[in-house]
């Protein structure tokens, strides 16, 4: 097996563990959407340092503590993937995976807008046509469905808006990770014994199934972060931006066959446009990426 096989199927592994990530906070349904966040972000900062000591780059990654421009930028990232997961965890368990799955469909497109606003880049023919079909699905849910799609669009513009200032950090997904949990890690820890205290916290109160299923969302969400990476390292960037819309399409059929949701033709014109909409946004991104191979 090659290089880019094993990156191949790295990402495949890293993309449907965050496609059945609505299965692990289901099971979690009986806790507070908050302090999953707060044991989440624990319990993967104590996770990431096991990781990095092992591979030898704990101390260089505690360097960048000291460097207040890069504090700067992971304060803020950490604030937007903190929302992130919450808004994602409290949608998943009150019986709306369809709609955090129209998010993370919409995220690449929100990206290359992000990417014309704050980073001047030009967009190109294609990604004009597939943002254009996203604000027809976004108008079709409004209008059709008499829903503000609210949740996909934060989920969507969140995670985006975390992408872009994440680029600017310029750290590897782990350590950029290590770093935002350590800033948030120590509130996080101060609210989980707070709750302890009063009793009103969920861990060592309810069960050892509840007590395992918090601790193993550190894990939970740094291996695929891992397989991720290597993944990225080992594959074509072309190669990666299809994969990553394996993650959404498993959520989207948790959410229908599993959990049964509610996906009427309405839902499906909705669903239509996005999915038009990547389509194009994929093509558009081969055309260009053969360009740049012949030229």
């Amino acid at each position: 097996m090659n290089n880019e096989q094993k990156g191949f199927i790295a990402a495949v592994i890293a993309y449907s563990l965050w496609g059945i990530f609505p299965i692990y906070w289901k099971f979690l349904s009986h806790v507070n959407s908050f302090e999953i966040v707060f044991h989440r972000v624990l319990w993967s900062f104590l996770f990431l340092n096991i990781i990095l000591f092992f591979s030898k780059q704990i101390k260089g990654t505690f360097t960048y503590l000291k460097n207040t421009e890069y504090l700067k930028y992971f304060f803020l990232t950490s604030l937007l993937i903190g929302s992130n997961w919450f808004l994602y965890i409290w949608a998943v368990n009150t019986d709306k995976i369809l709609e955090t799955s129209l998010g993370y469909y919409m995220a690449p497109l929100f990206n290359v807008v992000f990417a014309k606003l704050f980073l001047k880049e030009r967009m190109r023919r294609g990604q004009i046509v597939a943002f254009v079909s996203v604000l027809c699905a976004i108008l079709n849910m409004l209008f059709g469905l008499n829903h503000f799609p609210w949740i996909a669009l934060t989920l969507a513009i969140t995670f985006s808006l975390y992408g872009l200032l994440r680029k600017k950090g310029k750290l590897g997904s782990l350590q950029g990770l290590f770093i935002e949990t350590f800033l948030i890690g120590i509130p996080s820890l101060a609210v989980i014994v707070i709750l302890m205290v009063v009793n009103k916290g969920s861990f060592l109160s309810v069960d050892i199934k509840t007590d395992l299923l918090l601790i193993f969302s550190g894990p939970m969400t740094a291996i695929p972060l891992i397989a991720f990476a290597y993944g990225a390292r080992k594959l074509k960037f072309i190669t990666m931006g299809i994969i990553q819309y394996l993650a959404p399409t498993i959520a989207f059929l948790v959410g229908v066959f599993l959990y049964n949701e509610p996906f009427s033709i309405k839902h499906l014109i909705t669903f239509f446009f996005i999915w038009t909409a990547i389509t194009i946004y994929i093509i558009d991104a081969y055309i260009l990426y053969k360009h740049k191979q012949e030229s």
